[in-house]
């Protein structure tokens, strides 16, 4: 009996510990129940907080944004109501994004945005023209993404107006348009003053030496005192011309250079010869000396003659007795040309001007010196486009010194150079242009100015059987049914053909490949005489030139 009450014992008091440890397990479920539905209920607080400061920050955002579900507007933000001229979204609600936004193709049928933006796929920066409720229409640029809205697929569309931006992109074209245009006009007129400029000046020059030498020893002082007046006032008018249509080119950016070797020292000694008799006429000493005879420059032709031209020229001209030295020497990896002189030198308060277009240290009425003061600023800039520069040291009433400096490429074996070209000693006498073979070469002169055909026939027709045709037709017809021994061909003809071109159509029959052409021209710019050597000219001379120096450049390609 004591042991059943003892069993009876245990099992109640297993019992009890059963439940007691079971209500525990009670009590610890429902607490970590209430602790995940609490963690829960902050989470939801705070997506909720999240959500509610997303669309507040959306809504108030300055870039129009919109939500489309299957192209229809579900939300639309404050800047989208504003960009659309909208009072509310209820007047946007439910309609097609597409009533607003259109391609920029729209008109020419082709729905190029829309398509885009039926697709499910992200689109960035796609430019179209948005149509505001009132009418207007502007231009814009979106990107779209796709998003979950509602459960749903939904596209988010972010807007901006360029409307002012593609405005001032028209603007900016048209701007340059109009520049280019204004650029093509410069060079055109510059093209076509110089050539009709040139083109008389050569008739007076020309005619003016041409009665000057027939009338040898029958004019009276006077009367020869009045051709070389006009001598002198047609190379002033010449160099003038050419100063301002050289600085204006070099101005709108059409001046162009064409690098080659030059022997440094034989081609200034060849300036210097050219210039003595200008010296010599004033009673001055021209001294040239060279360093360095075999140092080789890369540089444009027509830019270093003219810089180192135009500084000798103004040497001479400031100088009224005494000397003017030009000396070339080496220095480092550098050559020098230092044109000196004797002359009335500048103050210092000028020196910092000498290089200024227009450009005079005496001005006014009493000015005793012409010109227009570019020679110099022209000088700067030719050297300067040669990677060059010059440099002036002066002083008043004891004569100036400039100095250009230029890299020289290299420096050739002294077994190549040749002797001086020009001695001191060597007088300036006429070139003879006496043919060199018998009888009579037979010339084509091209030229559709009848009074510059009249003149060179005048100087040329007792040497050469003389040919002359004003079209490119014509002269291929001479060419095609006579023997041509040499051409000289002007750049501007009438009719539909120019001299370049005929000059290439001639380079490519291989019965005329050997026949010399000469360009002689009023079209006088580096860039006309690149263009005929490169269509295949052997020679190029501008107008006005001096008929001795074509009479020679002939005479050596009739002998070549």
């Amino acid at each position: 009996m004591a042991e059943s009450n003892s069993l009876w014992i245990v099992v109640v008091a297993g019992t009890i510990v059963l439940l007691t440890l079971a209500l525990g397990i009670i009590v610890v479920i429902i607490f970590q129940q209430r602790r995940v539905f609490a963690l829960q209920k902050s989470n939801l607080d705070q997506l909720a907080e999240s959500e509610k400061r997303y669309r507040r920050l959306v809504q108030l955002s300055p870039f129009p944004l919109i939500v489309t579900v299957d192209s229809i507007i579900v939300f639309i933000n404050d800047a989208s109501l504003r960009l659309l001229d909208a009072a509310s979204e209820d007047d946007l609600y439910g309609r097609s994004v597409f009533d607003f936004i259109m391609s920029d193709f729209e008109r020419r049928e082709d729905n190029r945005l829309v398509h885009i933006l039926a697709q499910n796929q992200e689109v960035n920066d796609v430019k179209g023209n948005l149509e505001k409720l009132d009418g207007q229409i502007i231009d814009i640029e979106l990107t779209a993404v796709p998003i979950i809205y509602g459960e749903k697929e939904a596209r988010h569309i972010v807007i901006r107006d360029i409307t002012q931006q593609e405005r001032q992109k028209a603007e900016l074209i048209a701007a340059k348009e109009r520049a280019e245009q204004s650029d093509k006009l410069k060079d055109a007129f510059i093209a076509n003053i110089s050539h009709e400029i040139r083109t008389p000046l050569h008739i007076i020059i020309g005619y003016s030496n041409l009665i000057t030498n027939e009338l040898v020893g029958q004019l009276y002082p006077e009367m020869d005192s009045y051709f070389q007046a006009i001598r002198r006032g047609s190379q002033r008018l010449m160099r003038t011309v050419e100063h301002i249509l050289n600085i204006s080119s070099i101005q709108v950016g059409t001046f162009s250079v064409q690098p080659e070797e030059i022997r440094v020292s034989d081609r200034i000694e060849e300036l210097v010869h050219e210039l003595k008799s200008l010296a010599h006429k004033k009673g001055l000493l021209l001294n040239y000396k060279t360093e360095c005879p075999a140092v080789i420059l890369y540089a444009d032709r027509y830019c270093i003659d003219q810089a180192v031209s135009n500084v000798i020229d103004n040497a001479i001209k400031f100088t009224k007795k005494g000397q003017v030295d030009v000396r070339v020497y080496c220095q480092d990896r550098r050559v020098c040309i230092e044109i000196a002189d004797t002359g009335i030198g500048m103050a210092p308060e000028y020196l910092p001007k000498v290089f200024s277009v227009f450009s005079q240290e005496a001005s006014g009425y009493t000015r005793p010196f012409d010109g227009l003061g570019l020679g110099l600023s022209l000088t700067k800039k030719y050297v300067e486009l040669n990677r060059g520069s010059i440099t002036v040291k002066s002083r008043k009433g004891k004569g100036s010194t400039f100095t250009l400096q230029f890299l020289a490429e290299r420096v050739e074996e002294p077994a190549l150079l040749d002797d001086a070209l020009y001695p001191d000693d060597m007088p300036i006498e006429p070139l003879d242009s006496s043919p060199q073979v018998e009888g009579l070469r037979t010339v084509l002169f091209v030229e559709d100015d009848e009074e510059t055909q009249e003149y060179m026939a005048s100087l040329l027709a007792r040497e050469y059987n003389l040919r002359i045709a004003s079209t490119a037709e014509y002269a291929w017809n001479i060419m095609d049914s006579t023997t041509i021994d040499l051409v000289l061909m002007d750049l501007s003809l009438q009719g539909d053909e120019d001299g370049i071109s005929l000059t290439k159509r001639i380079r490519r029959d291989q019965r005329f490949g050997a026949i010399p052409i000469i360009a002689v021209t009023a079209h006088a710019f580096p860039k006309d005489r690149i263009q005929s050597l490169e269509a295949g000219c052997n020679a190029y001379f501008s107008k006005p030139f001096q008929i001795e120096e074509l009479k020679k450049s002939m005479e050596n390609l009739l002998r070549a």
